[in-house]
């Protein structure tokens, strides 16, 4: 997921319109809490206190409820993130196949903590429980778009490419 450069308005007509027809579309309003949560996090790059509030009054659910499904799935993002999230995979598979060798040289290109932003904006580095490719690897996740198996010359090119804005999904 690519964050945008600026935050959208939750007062905007065309994303709340697409969100009410979310929770139109599902059998019943709580039922559409994920998808709102995914609109969103795409909309602003995450999930802050006003949008969590927005997705509870449309769906019914207690902030409270939302809060905690936030904190359950590790795909939503509640604090802000560089233009590019890299997800990199810390599963036994991934563990054992050298992500930790991944996750320490994403960490030390991007300068600064994980989950933090690098000085650029452009970059994020998370560890992500499981993505789903233990026959890739070590795998990792830029945005949406998973990848592996991963080595260090292949992570310092897409490092490269995120910083240059040059990266394209595939």
């Amino acid at each position: 997921m690519s964050s945008p450069t600026s935050i959208v308005d939750l007062n905007d007509a065309s994303l709340l319109a697409r969100l009410q027809d979310l929770v139109v579309a599902s059998p019943v309003p709580e039922a559409a809490i994920s998808e709102v949560l995914q609109v969103l996090q795409k909309a602003r790059g995450y999930i802050d206190e006003d949008a969590l509030r927005l997705a509870a009054s449309l769906t019914g659910l207690s902030p409270v409820k939302v809060e905690e499904l936030c904190t359950f799935y590790s795909l939503v993002l509640r604090e802000p993130v560089g233009t590019h999230v890299l997800r990199i995979c810390d599963s036994i598979a991934c563990h054992m196949a050298g992500a930790q060798d991944i996750l320490t040289q994403a960490r030390q290109h991007s300068g600064v903590d994980l989950g933090e932003v690098s000085r650029s904006g452009k970059l994020t580095v998370i560890p992500h429980v499981c993505i789903g490719l233990c026959d890739r690897a070590p795998a990792l996740m830029v945005d949406d778009q998973a990848l592996g198996p991963v080595d260090i010359q292949t992570l310092t090119r897409l490092l490269a490419q995120l910083e240059a804005d040059i990266w394209k999904p595939s």
